[in-house]
């Protein structure tokens, strides 16, 4: 079963490697430029299990848009600058599971996202045991 992956990145180039990285190991990858058709994809019929947000993506609030998927209950894993430490901070502040060095997301790219995915189905079975 390919696992969906919702990510907010308006460099094309950038977001063809997301795509094509993904792809080879069972995730469909959707990219969307807007916070309008972001927020459509979180509530499509086929919610996404991960978001990708790059947090130098400029004319989008991506604070928002982390904002809205954690309201939907998708966790976020944001990406961007080492040396700009403030949009670090304002991710985790909007509620990023997760933020990396750019450098780190291009190199291990499918690790991150597996172990992102991994934590929320062990998140999500520790739930259903609870209700037991």
């Amino acid at each position: 079963m390919t696992t969906r992956i919702l990510a907010l990145e308006k460099d094309l180039f950038f977001s063809v490697k997301i795509r094509d990285t993904l792809q080879h190991h069972d995730m469909s990858v959707t990219t969307v430029r807007t916070l309008p058709a972001f927020e459509q994809q979180l509530v499509s019929d086929e919610k996404p299990a991960l978001v990708l947000i790059n947090t130098a993506t400029k004319g989008v609030d991506w604070e928002a848009a982390i904002r809205v998927a954690t309201n939907y209950g998708v966790s976020v894993l944001a990406f961007g600058s080492h040396i700009d430490l403030e949009p670090r901070a304002k991710a985790l502040q909007a509620g990023a599971a997760k933020v990396v060095a750019n450098s780190k997301f291009t190199s291990d790219m499918v690790g991150l996202v597996t172990r992102m995915l991994d934590n929320a189905v062990n998140i999500t079975n520790a739930d259903d045991t609870e209700d037991l």
